[in-house]
């Protein structure tokens, strides 16, 4: 067999050698494909370093699934395969995380006007509480589901069957209202 190094070395040479955990055939095909998965991935991500980073994964991944890759056919769609799917769960991964952002500011900022209180959690929950129930039914319910579920605008609007753009508009209904609940109570 040619070394690895060759490109005039099939990608399922290079597959079978490394199998066999040939270090160089491994080698050989991150040279191969490294540069093109990275140009892929940087066609959906905008962070230089988060696609790096999803290139190196997919390839320490081969490298530790070697022995179970009796089955690839064909490298490169196999590849790009792993790439698709990186990128896809890096979006769900993202989308997790500005959910708990966006949960995090609105607690911070219901809690930030309620700065002189004692800051017991019996008392910061009963002002919520009133300025909740002094709300239409459905401004409460979808600030409630906010608080209490940690659900996204989209993920309230359709629990309640409602658009988006309303969704945002009760939360900001229930946000001024929960202020000014705070302001009258001090």
């Amino acid at each position: 067999m040619k070394p690895p190094q060759d490109h005039t070395v099939s990608d399922m040479e290079l597959v079978a050698l490394l199998i066999q955990s040939n270090e160089l055939a491994f080698q050989s095909i991150y040279t191969r494909y490294a540069g093109k998965l990275y140009s892929y991935a940087r066609k959906n991500i905008p962070l230089k370093e988060d696609c790096e980073e999803i290139v190196q994964e997919a390839f320490v991944s081969i490298w530790e699934r070697r022995e179970g890759l009796t089955n690839i056919t064909a490298l490169e769609p196999y590849l790009y395969r792993m790439v698709k799917y990186k990128i896809i769960r890096y979006f769900q991964h993202s989308a997790v995380k500005k959910r708990y952002e966006e949960h995090y500011r609105l607690f911070e900022e219901i809690y930030n006007q309620i700065e002189s209180f004692d800051r017991e959690p019996t008392m910061i929950q009963k002002v919520i509480d009133k300025g909740l129930s002094d709300l239409p039914a459905r401004i409460g319910m979808a600030m409630r589901l906010r608080l209490s579920e940690n659900l996204s605008n989209d993920d309230i609007a359709r629990k309640m069957n409602i658009k988006k753009i309303v969704v945002e508009k009760y939360i900001g209904i229930a946000k001024k209202h929960l202020r000014a609940t705070y302001d009258n109570l001090i």
